[in-house]
């Protein structure tokens, strides 16, 4: 259900609070991301992104991509908004991930990956990366520093609207925080609870993924399309059944506990994972 218009920051001017915590270039990378994701503008994006960033990474990586379980995201696409809760090993996890919906969904759709803003919204080339390669997808931005404390719960809230917009509203996001470097693909880092207050908050479709193969160089990556590279592995799996936590209060532990139950998912389908690949 779209949120009604109180209740929708997408259509309403940054908070003049969230402005007075952003720095010069935070605050300009914040506003133009937040009107190309404003109607009718996402429209046009969601078309760059299918026509031309999907095509082309599927160009790049379609030697290489191996997907399972996408029959889950299918049938999820048609009865609400999804909320992939995903592993984070590289740069590109996501863009695999968007690739395969815009070629395989029909229908109405649009895309935002919550972005770490200590890099794309602090500089120049994050804010050319965002608008070239994802298409101003990358929104919005969560910066996790002290000072930005009330920008990341308008983020939060942000998301909460968006999650509760119904079926073709599509977010990812990635509880670890950050890239895990970690050399075992299996290993996951501390999760960080936001993912859980969204999930409380909105009740979207939870659907864990895990990714697997991508190389965190980009030059590597695209050579080994052509050369042989490791295969990149993309496993969906089944809604996950959060009904439970749901019906505890909105708290802290309440949010570990939701991240915690999807993030479980997500370590059974690297599971799954190591059994086939390894």
């Amino acid at each position: 259900m779209t949120p009604p218009p109180s209740q929708d920051r997408l259509s309403q001017p940054l908070p003049t609070e969230v402005r007075e915590s952003l720095t010069f270039l935070e605050l300009l990378h914040f506003e133009i991301a937040l009107r190309m994701n404003r109607e009718p503008l996402k429209a046009v994006w969601t078309q760059v992104q299918r026509h031309v960033g999907a095509i082309a990474i599927r160009f790049l990586t379609r030697r290489l991509v191996r997907d399972h379980g996408f029959e889950h995201v299918e049938d999820a696409f048609r009865r609400g908004s999804i909320l992939f809760v995903a592993n984070h090993r590289t740069y590109f996890d996501m863009f695999v991930v968007s690739s395969l919906l815009h070629r395989r969904l029909r229908g109405r759709r649009r895309l935002y990956f919550p972005v770490v803003g200590q890099y794309y919204y602090q500089s120049v080339v994050g804010m050319l990366l965002n608008h070239f390669v994802a298409s101003w997808s990358m929104f919005p931005p969560l910066f996790a520093l002290p000072r930005h404390g009330v920008s990341d719960r308008y983020a939060l809230d942000l998301l909460c609207d968006l999650c509760a917009r119904g079926p073709g509203t599509i977010l990812g996001i990635h509880p670890e925080g950050g890239r895990n470097l970690d050399p075992d693909p299996y290993s996951f880092m501390r999760f960080q609870p936001g993912a859980g207050k969204i999930i409380h908050a909105a009740g979207p479709i939870v659907i864990p993924v895990f990714i697997a193969g991508l190389n965190t160089n980009i030059g590597e990556q695209v050579s080994g399309n052509w050369r042989g590279g490791d295969t990149v592995r993309v496993w969906f799996g089944a809604p996950v059944d959060i009904s439970a936590h749901l019906a505890l209060p909105p708290k802290g532990s309440t949010y570990k506990g939701i991240v915690d139950t999807v993030m479980d998912r997500v370590r059974l389908l690297g599971e799954e994972d190591r059994v086939l690949y390894t």
